[in-house]
Parts: C-alpha cells; structure tokens; sequence
C-alpha cells in the first residue's frame, strides 16, 4: 500500500489569561477613552448650542419687555421677575469688545444653563447693596472661562430697562488662575455687606461676580467685586 503523509491541522495557540487580562484592558480603557471625549465634545460643544439658542431666546424676551415701555413709564422692577426670567444684558470689555450675554433670573442649575444668572436675594444694579452674577467657566458657553483674567479696574456692564449700570472692580483674581479662591459654602461673597453680617446696612452700590474653579471643576468658587462708578442712579 502506497503510504500516505497525514497532515494535521494545527490548532490556534492559546492565549494566556494574562494575555487575554489585558487585552480586554485595552478594549476597556479604548471605550472608555470614547466616552471621554464624546462627553467633553458635548461639554464643549452640545451644551454650547442648548445656550446659544437659550439666549436668543432670552434677548426676545428682552427686548419684547423694553419695547412696550413708554417714554415716561417708570422701568419695571426686576425684584417682581420670576426664576428664568430675563433680566439684563451683561458686558465685560476685559473678555473682549463682542462679548455680551443676556442675564437670567436666577442662579439655579437649569438657571445657568441659559447663561449667566443674577442672585435674586441680591440688590439690583443701582441699589445700595450687592448685586451677584453667577456663571459657568466651562460648557454652556463658557461665559466666564477667562475668569482668572480679570483685573482691579476692569468695568462691569449691566444694561437695565433705564440704562447701563458701570461698575469697576477693586478686587480681582487679577491673573492669578487661583486669585479669590474661596469654599462653595463661602455665600458672603454675595451678602449686601460682604464679609459682614448679613443684617448690617449697606453704603455702596457693590456687584459681585462668581464662578466655579477649577475650570472643569466645582470643588470651590472664584470671586470679583468692584463698587458703581456710573448709571442713572449712580
């Protein structure tokens, strides 16, 4: 008989578990990488569209309010708004000669989705007291992501229903990306006196504005302050 080479078929080597261990490692920190940047492009990106058509949103509502005035019609008192309300347009020359948002009642998270909100235990700009602005630093927009920028000096606009309302700051992170750090538990910052007790009478017309930090963070807060220089009552 004529004899005959058998061929086996080789099987396929096995894999360690140690292979196999890292190998689903790898799959795992790939999918997890994925997910990472799907969500800072949603941080960065998709919230940035819910906000940019928040605004417009708020400007018509704005602008609906004003329109209706009369030229002799006292404006209408912003402490009557309710939360998510439009209530001003905000402007910081630091952050550039376009920058501009519309200011929202309010300072809740649904609030500061829309754009940067006012405290409404807060004066109004004109009042004595303090007025508070909050808003993000990332997402949304990022109204103050150059919050770290600001300087002693720097103007803080707010257009009201009977003018703008001119504040210059005389306390500032002024570079310093850690400058006026405080505990998110630290409210003083928004009190009509700050950093005394909430029941003493105020004598300036004071604006406080504050942020989360750091950046991509809300571990603690960052704050600037600056007293009335010009408006129609100042």
């Amino acid at each position: 008989m004529p004899r005959h080479a058998q061929r086996r078929g080789r099987s396929a080597p096995r894999r360690s578990a140690a292979a196999v261990a890292v190998g689903a490692l790898g799959e795992l920190m790939l999918t997890a990488g994925a997910l990472v940047l799907l969500f800072v492009v949603y941080i960065l990106w998709g919230t940035g569209l819910q906000t940019a058509q928040a605004q417009d949103d708020l400007e018509n509502e704005l602008d609906q309010q004003w329109s209706q005035l009369a030229p002799e019609q006292p404006a209408p008192d912003p402490s009557e708004l309710a939360d998510g309300d439009a209530y001003g347009i905000l402007r910081i020359p630091r952050f550039g000669d376009d920058w501009q948002f519309t200011v929202v009642q309010g300072v809740q998270v649904d609030d500061l989705k829309r754009g940067p909100g006012h405290y409404p235990n807060t004066a109004n700009p004109g009042e004595l007291g303090n007025v508070g602005i909050a808003a993000h630093r990332s997402g949304h927009l990022e109204p103050f992501a150059d919050f770290p920028q600001l300087r002693v000096g720097d103007t803080i606009e707010i257009e009201m229903a009977d003018g703008v309302y001119v504040y210059e700051l005389d306390d500032a992170p002024d570079g310093d990306s850690d400058g006026n750090r405080i505990n998110i538990s630290d409210v003083w910052v928004v009190d009509p006196v700050p950093g005394e007790p909430r029941d003493t009478e105020p004598t300036e017309r004071r604006i406080t504005l504050t942020t989360c930090w750091p950046r991509f963070g809300s571990s603690h807060r960052m704050y600037a302050t600056g007293v009335l220089v010009s408006g129609p009552t100042g």
